[in-house]
C-alpha cells in the first residue's frame, strides 16, 4: 500500500477525486465515482469510514442539506502538501531548514551553484 504525504493510497484516491471535482458531492455520487473510476465495490460502511477519517483529519468538510450530506475538500492539494511538509520539517528536522538541507545532501556540501539557488529562495 503506497502512501501519499501521510495518506494511504485509498485516502489519496478519495482526496484526488475531491481536488478534481470542486463541486460538493453526495455520498451516492462518491460511491459511484469510486466504483467507476477505481473499481472499488465497497459497502456503504467502508466509504463512510474513509470519509469520517478524512473529516477528522480536517481534509474534507460536510454540509447537510435536504437530509443528505454533501462532501467537499476542506483544502486544496497544494495547501495539504504544504501543511504536511511543514509538519515533517517540524517533527523530523526540529523545524530547521538547514537540518533538512543537510539530510537531503547526505551531509555533503552543496555546489556553489546549488548554494546560490538556495540562497535566492531564502
Amino acid at each position: 500500500m503506497k502512501a501519499f504525504f501521510g495518506l494511504t493510497s485509498t485516502e489519496a484516491d478519495i482526496m484526488e477525486m475531491f481536488w478534481k471535482h470542486t463541486e460538493p458531492m453526495s455520498f451516492k455520487e462518491i460511491m459511484e465515482y469510486m466504483s467507476a473510476v477505481f473499481k472499488k465495490e465497497w459497502k456503504s460502511q467502508t466509504l463512510n469510514t474513509y470519509l469520517s477519517n478524512l473529516k477528522k483529519a480536517g481534509l474534507i468538510q460536510t454540509d447537510r442539506t435536504n437530509y443528505h450530506y454533501l462532501y467537499t475538500a476542506a483544502c486544496t492539494k497544494e495547501e495539504y502538501v504544504q501543511r504536511w511538509t511543514q509538519k515533517l520539517v517540524e517533527d523530523a528536522f526540529g523545524n530547521s531548514i538547514s537540518n533538512l538541507v543537510i539530510a537531503f545532501t547526505g551531509g555533503g556540501k552543496l555546489s556553489p551553484e546549488e548554494a546560490k539557488k538556495l540562497q535566492k529562495l531564502i
